[in-house]
């Protein structure tokens, strides 16, 4: 999925001579913290709301320090570049721009983790598991083939670092079972170290254990 797919045109972009109060009444309709601001069809800054409060809001947001060069993305980028964007400047929307410069809208933050959720399967029923793996050792063609050893099926996958002196790292699974018992022991006999396990049954247990906890304690 690229940039193009998720640009949204109906989020108002701001002008050079709009001002601070103009800029917050679109945050509020549009439940953003940030919007671009737009001249003679190309991007030239960015506004936030924190910005906004710090200065006079009757002022052009274009005079407002720190709201030029702004970070954006262009339209064929991957959803997995404009994310790493995103939680690099840690804004609410982000401005894409064409191979030209020229302004086209602006990804959301709401929009971009719905997506990515339906993009990489994270929406679909099943099961997460993360291992603990050494860096030299890991192999995703091993993990999968022993997944699937046991009729599971590797939906998404995600390498995270653990702390940069180690040489390990973890490994985030999703597959399209709930029930994981074979595949965790199997895993386990292949000395995977499983670190966390996350199904929707665990979460009912939990649920439940929680309402007994709490009937018990009201009929004291």
């Amino acid at each position: 999925m690229y940039a193009s797919e998720i640009v949204s045109i109906d989020i108002p972009a701001l002008g050079v001579r709009s001002t601070g109060e103009d800029a917050l009444n679109i945050m509020e309709e549009y439940m953003v913290r940030h919007l671009p601001i737009i001249e003679n069809g190309e991007v030239v800054g960015l506004v936030s709301e924190e910005m906004i409060l710090d200065n006079d809001p009757a002022a052009w947001v274009s005079t407002y320090q720190g709201s030029d060069r702004p970070a954006i993305v262009h339209n064929e980028d991957h959803i997995l570049e404009v994310l790493g964007m995103v939680a690099k400047t840690n804004n609410s929307c982000i401005p894409v721009t064409d191979n030209k410069n020229k302004y086209l809208g602006v990804i959301t933050l709401q929009t971009l983790i719905l997506k990515f959720a339906s993009e990489f399967s994270l929406d679909e029923p099943g099961a997460i598991l993360v291992l603990e793996v050494n860096k030299v050792d890991y192999s995703l063609t091993e993990i999968s083939r022993i997944i699937e050893s046991e009729k599971g099926v590797i939906l998404a996958c995600f390498v995270s670092k653990q702390h940069p002196d180690t040489n390990q790292c973890l490994i985030t699974l999703k597959v399209n079972v709930q029930d994981i018992q074979f595949i965790k022991a199997t895993l386990e006999r292949f000395n995977y170290s499983i670190v966390a396990t996350f199904t929707d049954a665990e979460l009912i247990d939990t649920l439940a254990e929680r309402y007994d906890a709490l009937m018990h304690y009201l009929n004291m």
